[in-house]
């Protein structure tokens, strides 16, 4: 998937996890950022994706350390980030916006034909069994409907109103 896709459904996870806790306005805005970044952060391992491109000399350690969608697009990644983050005490608002952001990446890269390495070091590809390719019609309506439900999730009480005014 794009980074457009992935960095749509990290909003869509932090509007989820907003709404979930009902957190002030400072906490959301923290909330969303994190999730968009965890929802990018998988592809460090691509110097070519809108994360590696910012970090050039850590993506590119990544990529030759580990290759493209092994590492961070595995459960041992997000097992790693999830015990850093219970260690160093992280809000469990934090925490959930940061995980289901690092899930979604991988669960949409396992709608694209390539797959992911989920359970590296197993050199097994786990891909659903209807696969999209990356940056066709799929992926754009893809990003487009999480978009629109995100927005939706963080402007729901005003839609409700709306709608229940006509």
């Amino acid at each position: 998937m794009t980074g457009k896709t992935h960095a749509s459904c990290g909003l869509l996870v932090g509007a989820m996890t907003i709404e979930y806790f009902q957190t002030d306005l400072f906490t959301s805005i923290t909330i969303i950022t994190l999730a968009v970044i965890s929802s990018l952060l998988p592809d460090i391992c691509h110097t070519q994706s809108k994360i590696g491109r910012r970090f050039k000399i850590l993506s590119l350690l990544v990529r030759t350390l580990f290759g493209h969608r092994t590492f961070t697009h595995s459960l041992l990644f997000i097992s790693l980030i999830i015990i850093l983050l219970y260690f160093i005490q992280t809000p469990d608002y934090y925490l959930v916006s940061i995980i289901f952001g690092l899930l979604s990446h991988v669960i949409l890269d396992m709608l694209t034909p390539r797959g992911v390495k989920l359970l590296y070091p197993i050199p097994l590809t786990i891909k659903f069994p209807l696969v999209f390719r990356t940056g066709g019609l799929v992926d754009l309506s893809l990003a487009g409907a999480l978009t629109t439900g995100a927005i939706y999730v963080l402007f729901q009480s005003f839609f409700n109103n709306l709608f229940l005014n006509l």
